[in-house]
């Protein structure tokens, strides 16, 4: 808004001053050099010397233009400062008030880099309305995410004293979508060294930057390029498929959804089969698979009995899964 004003304002500025050395060279006949001379020292309000008006015209355009082109060039001199000291310390005070908030976050997820792929990232964490943080290096992209109110930090996210400013040890997860496998190599071996249980989901753009990957402590390796040629060939072969995964996984319109719902020991459902339970009576939702341990169960039966520590792979409406997962939540 007050850039917006700021512009306009250095426009009739500059208007002014064309119209003063073109009325000073009209009703004083003065050369366009001592024109601009004349219209500077009325302005800038130093006063006349070598040069005054001498015809009456001359005189009464002088006062105009004193009255308008001072008060002009005072009114732009003051909100260039105004700007100057209020961007200052709307960002120092951003800044701060931001960087408390990022200090109280607990069990959130740490997005490095938010390029292409980080910001699709952000984005999706936006939408399923997830606790996180970003680190960005670049300036541009760092500013625009604080204009957005997300939460940012500008710096290089290889480095220990910056993950650790974004809370590396109080995070559940760290996404490295940065865009050289070498970074995200290293972030890895860094996030891990500084929170061992912390999960780690990492980009790579080659193969052989899997098994690194891995190595330094990464839980899951993403291709982008990958998964996107996947994607293409699955909407080419199997179109109906694709939509419904699409839809069902990103658009929010949407109500049904998929859910991972880890079952506590204290939790009702422990000790009962699914027909006990009844979780598709009273829950309208499909169990589709079960992790166990290293074991996945898919589809299974109705006789399967829950047990605590079980992570239920669950199809159903979004209101009806929250309270399944308060449930298997339970204490």
């Amino acid at each position: 808004m007050q850039l917006d004003r700021l512009k306009i304002t250095l426009v009739f500025f500059a208007a002014i001053l064309v119209v003063g050395i073109m009325g000073f060279m009209f009703f004083e006949n003065l050369t366009f050099y001592d024109a601009v001379y004349f219209t500077v020292v009325t302005i800038a309000t130093v006063g006349f010397g070598d040069i005054v008006p001498k015809t009456p015209a001359g005189r009464l355009f002088t006062c105009l233009f004193i009255i308008v082109g001072v008060g002009l060039a005072y009114y732009t001199f003051m909100l260039v400062i105004s700007l100057s000291i209020e961007g200052r310390l709307k960002d120092f005070f951003g800044r701060k008030k931001m960087n408390r908030r990022i200090a109280g976050l607990n069990n959130h997820i740490i997005v490095c880099g938010a390029g292409k792929v980080g910001g699709n990232v952000i984005r999706r964490l936006q939408e399923e309305n997830q606790n996180f943080v970003v680190i960005e290096k670049d300036v541009q992209l760092y500013e625009e995410l604080c204009e957005q109110k997300i939460l940012t930090l500008h710096g290089d996210a290889t480095l220990d004293e910056v993950l650790l400013q974004a809370g590396v040890k109080r995070a559940k997860g760290l996404i490295t979508a940065l865009s050289h496998d070498a970074d995200n190599v290293y972030v890895t071996l860094t996030g891990k060294s500084l929170n061992p249980d912390m999960t780690i989901v990492a980009r790579a753009d080659r193969p052989e930057a899997e098994e690194k990957l891995s190595r330094a402590g990464a839980t899951t390796v993403i291709f982008p390029s990958v998964m996107g040629g996947r994607q293409m060939v699955s909407a080419m072969i199997k179109p109906v498929i694709m939509d419904f995964v699409e839809n069902l996984f990103y658009n929010q319109e949407l109500h049904l959804d998929i859910a991972e719902v880890k079952v506590h020991a204290a939790s009702p459902l422990v000790g009962k089969n699914f027909i006990e339970n009844d979780i598709k009576g009273r829950f309208d939702s499909i169990v589709v698979a079960i992790k166990r341990d290293e074991k996945l169960i898919t589809n299974p039966p109705g006789t399967q009995v829950i047990q605590a520590g079980d992570i239920m792979i669950v199809l159903g409406q979004r209101a009806t899964l929250s309270k399944l997962n308060a449930l298997a939540l339970a204490e």
